[in-house]
């Protein structure tokens, strides 16, 4: 409104009162009308100068050793610590290698509340690194400032072996052995097992798919199987290709096919000198104790050949008569059966 301004009667006309603080405090005035009646009106008028304030937690941030091609990320709090609306209107990283996630701006954030702002370093070189990230904001403080270091380390790719040797022994043909593998990495950067692949007559694999990818400090385990299926000896190798340094790795395998040996023990013990229908034999593996009857019908004579026995096995063994009467003697001596 511009003074002076007629007003007929009934008429009226609006008058604009702006407040503008400059500072985060209580105002209060007033606005005065004079006109040409002689008549003064005294308006009184106040408000409250509000003001944002950014407090960012931390206030800096290290990576510390972080590889080169596997990116770190930290999260950086903003928090309105002042009384008004918070406006953020521009985020900014400098530095190798250092980043941050997108924000959609201008951010405003109410008072007391707070906004997160996601900050990377990916290095693209070995050594120290420094950065910041700079925040422009409607707080007194703005442009705000985040300091960033971080080093970066380059990559490396090691796979170790539990055994690069394997070697079985004699096992029997028509039977098997298994013994496991297994890769550990143990640089700072992913490996990938691409291709696990074995040759030699007898040799299998076993939970050996591919591919497999293993982090920093991971492991897998795969079984190598010796199957002969002819006495003699053999040999073989295992090949794991990967994205390891010196790849790919050999694994030697050796071992030998024997025949299967039967084996059987025979007994003959003293004829009773009462009239028998016949004998019963009893085995056990317990000195002394524990027989169970092996035989499923009375034996007329006075030896006996037990095939079902085991290597490396041991054996006791005792004899009884039984007369037409079904009446069963106590137990003979003693006999032991040491299996090879």
């Amino acid at each position: 409104m511009t003074a002076p301004v007629t007003l007929a009667a009934g008429q009226s006309a609006p008058l604009s009162v702006t407040f503008s603080p400059s500072a985060a405090e209580n105002i209060t005035g007033n606005i005065t009308v004079a006109s040409t009646q002689g008549a003064t009106a005294v308006i009184p008028v106040s408000g409250t100068g509000v003001q944002a304030g950014l407090t960012i937690t931390p206030a800096s941030a290290s990576f510390g050793n972080v590889t080169m091609g596997v990116p770190s990320t930290q999260t950086i709090q903003l928090l309105n610590s002042g009384t008004g609306t918070l406006s953020v209107s521009q985020v900014s990283a400098a530095g190798s290698g250092f980043s941050t996630g997108t924000l959609a701006l201008p951010l405003n954030i109410a008072a007391g509340k707070s906004a997160n702002l996601t900050v990377q370093f990916a290095p693209t070189a070995a050594g120290a690194a420094s950065g910041s990230v700079s925040v422009v904001s409607n707080a007194p403080s703005s442009p705000t400032v985040i300091a960033l270091t971080g080093t970066g380390v380059a990559a490396t790719q090691t796979l170790s072996f539990s055994s690069t040797n394997l070697a079985f022994g004699n096992v029997n043909s028509g039977s098997s052995s298994t013994q496991n593998v297994t890769a550990t990495n143990t640089g700072n950067a992913s490996v990938t097992v691409s291709g696990i692949t074995e040759n030699g007559a007898g040799f299998t694999l076993s939970g050996a798919g591919t591919p497999v990818t293993l982090t920093s400090g991971q492991a897998m385990t795969f079984g190598v199987i010796f199957s002969p299926t002819s006495a003699g000896s053999d040999t073989g190798t295992v090949m794991v290709t990967s994205t390891a340094t010196g790849s790919p790795t050999t694994i030697a395998l050796s071992g030998t096919g024997v025949q299967a040996t039967s084996h059987s023990v025979g007994l003959s013990w003293v004829a009773s000198t009462s009239t028998v229908s016949g004998y019963n034999i009893y085995r056990s593996t317990t000195n002394g104790s524990g027989y169970a009857k092996i035989n499923t019908g009375l034996v007329a004579g006075v030896t006996y050949n037990d095939t079902t026995v085991q290597s490396g096995t041991t054996y006791y063994y005792v004899v009884t008569a039984v007369d037409s009467a079904g009446t069963e003697s106590s137990d003979s001596n003693q006999a032991t059966a040491v299996i090879p």
